[in-house]
């Protein structure tokens, strides 16, 4: 959705519409620095390699720590929609896949 300089040097914030159809993943994946994000619609099972999933529903709010390898499974019966919003490393790609 957006892209810009962050008032941190070599940083940068990104904006994306995350969407996940019924019954599929996003995949196991990290980001190098922050994600903060809102469940626009639908329900997801958030999992983590080093914690407990968390399950997100509509309205709901989460952050994802640096680096944290993660998978959002839609759980749910419509197609997810998550904003999510990464403060990250501008000379790293945005998404490393495992």
């Amino acid at each position: 959705l957006q892209e810009h300089p962050s008032p941190a040097e070599g940083w940068e914030a990104v904006q994306t519409l995350v969407q996940i159809p019924r019954h599929k993943e996003s995949g196991r994946h990290s980001h190098p620095g922050i994600e903060v994000g809102y469940i626009i619609h639908g329900d997801v099972l958030m999992e983590f390699d080093d914690r407990p999933p968390l399950r997100l529903r509509t309205g709901d709010p989460f952050f994802i720590p640096n680096g944290a390898v993660h998978n959002a499974r839609n759980v749910g019966t419509v197609t997810t929609m998550m904003l999510s919003t990464y403060v990250v490393d501008e000379t790293k790609p945005l998404v490393t896949t495992y």
